[in-house]
């Protein structure tokens, strides 16, 4: 008998990807390109955000069970939300299926076993760095794990610990799953298409740091841009900043220090790109620089090590889990320590930088997005973890 699963895809409507939402369609094309699973696993992809999402219709088909037919207008979205989270009558049937839920938005029919993937608990540990309502849902994804939740998985062994230690839940009920890297990261990069946009935005191989992801504090561009003004000062010369990303409401400070005109000149703010620019724009780097204050995971740095791209990151939470020996580790908060790490990586030996990029390869072509998908599918059909990353 086929084990019987509903994902909720509500999350997936925003035209941008987050990291979460990566996450997400990491199931939805794992599944795709698996049809063997098929027979084991009857999967469906349910969406309540009131419209039809096209994307995912294509890549699965029948196997997407939208609230909105192809048919309705994205103006009346709002609308159809609102009917979807009032009325019984048009919310999605699991008829008894795991029912697996987004960490942000749980939606909960008490029909069938629940499963929940959580993220991070940033909110909770660290509140000035989220408004109240992230604040109110991850404390209600913690209740509905502890309570309601028959399957509940973290994306990082650090993830798991915080979550054990602010419910309570003992670390056998909540099992690590790490996050796929898009298959496009271990394809040959198109070296005319790379060398054309790194010329339409100035920057030269290998001369170049780059960040991308949101801007906001908790990525910690303030010090990366001051310690990369510092290496400079020191004599990385004809080095700049390469920055992709969206901005955020509160990220006035990082887009102050990246206009000014001690910087402007070195940094290069690019806003959001492409997923195939954004794989372009790592492989030609010097270093990506992922030092942020905390992660959950961090899959630019995984994302990096597909591309041979060396890495400079912090020495806390998930990132020195994913990092340690692979990358130079850094105090987030010391703007020194991680200047001290630029130029580290600049002046690293050829033949070490080399070796060093192989390794990580090899470390990182563990983290496929079959691997994500088939961790969830292991715990519901009840099998043992498997040793997928080791």
């Amino acid at each position: 008998m086929k084990t019987r699963i509903a994902f909720d895809l509500s999350g997936l409507a925003w035209q941008y990807r987050t990291g979460v939402q990566n996450l997400y369609w990491a199931f939805v094309e794992a599944w795709a390109r698996n049809p063997t699973l098929h027979d084991s696993f009857d999967i469906r992809f349910y969406d309540r955000s009131g419209c039809f999402n096209r994307q995912v219709e294509r890549i699965v088909g029948d196997a997407y069970t939208p609230s909105a037919p192809d048919w309705w207008p994205a103006t009346l979205r709002r609308p159809l939300q609102v009917l979807i989270r009032s009325s019984g009558a048009l919310a999605p049937r699991l008829h008894g299926r795991v029912n697996h839920v987004w960490n942000w938005n749980i939606f909960d029919r008490d029909e069938g076993p629940a499963s929940i993937t959580i993220p991070d608990v940033l909110p909770l540990e660290h509140p000035t760095w989220f408004d109240a309502r992230f604040r109110r849902l991850t404390e209600k994804s913690l209740r509905f794990a502890e309570e309601r939740a028959e399957f509940v998985f973290a994306i990082s062994h650090d993830v798991q610990q915080r979550i054990c230690k602010l419910t309570g839940m003992p670390p056998e009920r909540v099992r690590v799953v790490y996050p796929g890297v898009d298959a496009a990261y271990f394809s040959p990069v198109n070296a005319e298409a790379a060398d054309a946009l790194l010329r339409k935005h100035g920057l030269v191989a290998g001369h170049y740091l780059l960040s991308s992801g949101f801007l906001d504090p908790r990525k910690n561009l303030v010090r990366q841009l001051q310690a990369f003004s510092v290496a400079v000062q020191r004599g990385a010369t004809g080095l700049k900043y390469a920055l992709t990303g969206l901005r955020t409401s509160i990220s006035g400070e990082a887009m102050s220090m990246i206009e000014s005109p001690a910087l402007r000149s070195n940094v290069v703010f690019l806003g959001y790109v492409t997923k195939a620019d954004l794989i372009a724009l790592t492989s030609r780097s010097a270093a990506l620089m992922y030092c942020s204050m905390a992660e959950g995971f961090g899959l630019p740095i995984v994302e990096a090590m597909a591309l041979r791209t060396q890495v400079i990151t912090s020495a806390t939470t998930s990132m020195q889990e994913l990092a340690s020996s692979r990358a130079q580790l850094v105090d987030p908060n010391s703007v020194d320590d991680i200047a001290r790490a630029i130029q580290e990586t600049l002046e690293m030996p050829i033949a070490h930088r080399q070796s060093q990029a192989e390794r990580n390869r090899s470390f990182a072509v563990r983290f496929t997005i079959d691997n994500w998908l088939g961790g969830h599918l292991d715990a519901y059909a009840s099998k043992p973890e498997q040793a997928r990353w080791s």
